[in-house]
């Protein structure tokens, strides 16, 4: 694989909005042909496809098979995003937790990780630690506030732990 099929993967997601479920199927099968069918780059792209049609139950096994075989790059953090999105649909909220907290401070995607990992934890009932990670990943967007925002936020207290 290399960039032109790293571009086509692209162009195929870009052109997925307007298609049939069907259609979807049949060009990823046309994209992916010749493909060792236990590259981790094309384990996600089959998994993305199960979860860009609802098929949630049928992509947690490609995802967690691609991060086992070592996806690549930023893709690997696409996965574990993706897959963590998906296992919440699901109710594992625990095992979408675990893995939005490995997206490292360092990615690209870790704003996007403290998104879906806020959701996860409210979800999940701990709703005060998804305000404080809420709060902590929007504050240094704040114009003015940012400080007190990152203060507030570290102030919040652990679940179970009652406020002075």
């Amino acid at each position: 694989m290399d960039k032109s099929w790293d571009q086509q993967v692209e162009d195929y997601w870009n052109a997925s909005a307007a298609k049939s479920g069907e259609q979807l199927r049949a060009e990823l099968d046309e994209l992916l042909s010749g493909l060792d069918p236990n590259d981790p780059r094309v384990l996600f792209e089959i998994a993305s496809l199960h979860d860009f049609l609802g098929e949630e139950q049928l992509a947690v096994e490609p995802y967690s098979k691609a991060l086992q075989a070592g996806l690549p790059g930023q893709k690997q953090d696409e996965a574990r995003i993706q897959l963590a999105s998906t296992l919440r649909n699901l109710g594992d909220f625990d095992q979408a937790i675990s893995l939005l907290e490995q997206v490292s401070p360092d990615s690209d995607l870790h704003i996007d990780a403290q998104g879906f990992l806020t959701l996860a934890l409210s979800d999940a009932g701990r709703q005060t630690e998804a305000v404080r990670i809420a709060v902590t990943a929007l504050a240094p967007a704040s114009k003015l506030y940012a400080r007190a925002l990152s203060a507030y936020a570290h102030d919040l207290s652990a679940p179970g732990v009652a406020q002075s």
